[in-house]
């Protein structure tokens, strides 16, 4: 048989569809539309073939006739899957929207300094492979901008590992974290769920929740072999041994680096990203908040993301939480801590309850109002409602 009439026959046996190319060898390119605005109004103005809405545009834009803050983009490709689960991950710095099919799975549309989020996918097991449409939306404030995508197939949890609920309500949260972790759901006592991953130490255990991937307590579970179950959370993956001075690795995607120690007042400088290690040169009393030198810039980082080193010579340089000896008890079944010293104006900053003692770190000039350290947030209360001792050496702070 000549070459010619092979070529003949395999574009014939092509055209008509005899060859079935196996899923993993179709190209998945996704379509990439941007905006010139963060609410993907408007015409397109750029348009790119791409591989992935994965991307990381640090300060800059991603195109020269698009701004490097409030801009936006849409990402749409039809995926071949095969039957199984699969575990959707959005990380963005600011706003991220994933919709399949229509349905939206994840839809985190606000500013972000890098949260991740999760969303379980079930392809029923029907035959062959399914085509599904995929759409990722995101949209940039301002600062750093950067966008991870991953879709993930898992065969769900180790054979047997599972958590059940042992208190009256649990938050399920979109990352590790009781402060900064958005409520994707709640569960109740005695409901079983399957575990599919955890962090470093196990404090937080990574449940499928009927579809819900989503993050608990572990203190609040009764767990069982969680043995073979993989870490999932890279804000608490290993770092390498540091130097033998005063370090501080960061263990985030990205992390604010601020004027004073404080996640509510303080100014954000710059932002330093997963993996990178800056000089420590002050602390916090309780080294709850690190200061660092960042390539000469000096701020503060909070030091729950962050795997520090040899702090026990680093000196306490935040005034503001030294100790001071003065506490205060709270007197009323619950009490607002304030941004500002002030009951009209002064932004809510947290709660406290009836019988909490925390530090007394400042006051305002007749001691009408204590600032007080609340498990590392600084805000102020009314000193009516709280019994205080040992004011004589607490500064003025307000």
């Amino acid at each position: 048989m000549n070459s010619r009439r092979l070529i003949v026959i395999l574009m014939t046996i092509i055209v008509t569809g005899l060859i079935i190319w196996p899923a993993a060898a179709q190209a998945a390119l996704w379509t990439g539309e941007y905006f010139n605005n963060p609410h993907l109004q408007g015409p397109p103005t750029a348009i790119f073939t791409e591989y992935s809405p994965t991307h990381d545009w640090g300060a800059g834009s991603p195109a020269a006739t698009l701004p490097v803050d409030y801009f936006s983009a849409r990402w749409t490709s039809v995926q071949t899957l095969g039957p199984g689960s699969y575990l959707i991950t959005a990380r963005a710095d600011d706003g991220v929207r994933v919709l399949v099919n229509g349905v939206v799975y994840i839809d985190e549309w606000h500013p972000s300094p890098g949260n991740t989020y999760t969303a379980a996918l079930t392809v029923p097991a029907l035959p062959g492979a399914q085509q599904y449409t995929f759409v990722v939306e995101y949209y940039e404030a301002t600062g750093n901008a950067f966008l991870q995508f991953t879709l993930t197939p898992y065969g769900g949890q180790p054979a047997g590992a599972t958590a059940t609920v042992n208190t009256a309500a649990l938050n399920v949260r979109n990352s590790p974290n009781p402060f900064t972790g958005a409520v994707l759901t709640r569960i109740y006592r005695g409901q079983t769920y399957p575990v599919i991953g955890r962090n470093a130490d196990s404090s937080w255990l990574q449940l499928n929740v009927s579809g819900v991937v989503g993050w608990v307590n572990a203190s609040y579970v009764i767990a069982s072999n969680l043995q073979n179950v993989p870490v999932t959370d890279p804000g608490t993956q290993p770092t390498p041994p540091p130097p033998v001075s005063a370090t501080a690795t960061v263990t985030s995607w990205a992390l604010n680096v601020r004027n004073i120690p404080n996640p509510y007042t303080g100014t954000v400088l710059t932002r330093i990203r997963w993996g990178k290690t800056y000089p420590v040169i002050g602390k916090n009393a309780d080294s709850s908040w690190l200061q660092l030198n960042v390539n000469g810039v000096v701020g503060w980082v909070n030091g729950a993301y962050v795997a520090a080193t040899n702090l026990q010579n680093v000196p306490v340089t935040d005034p503001g939480t030294r100790p001071t000896g003065a506490t205060a008890t709270v007197i009323t079944g619950q009490l607002n801590v304030r941004q500002t010293p002030d009951p009209f104006f002064g932004t809510i900053l947290t709660r406290i309850n009836w019988g909490e003692t925390y530090n007394v770190v400042g006051r305002d000039a007749a001691a009408t109002w204590l600032q007080l350290n609340v498990n590392g947030i600084i805000g102020w209360v009314n000193a009516r409602y709280v019994a205080a001792s040992n004011l004589q050496n607490v500064p003025v702070t307000g």
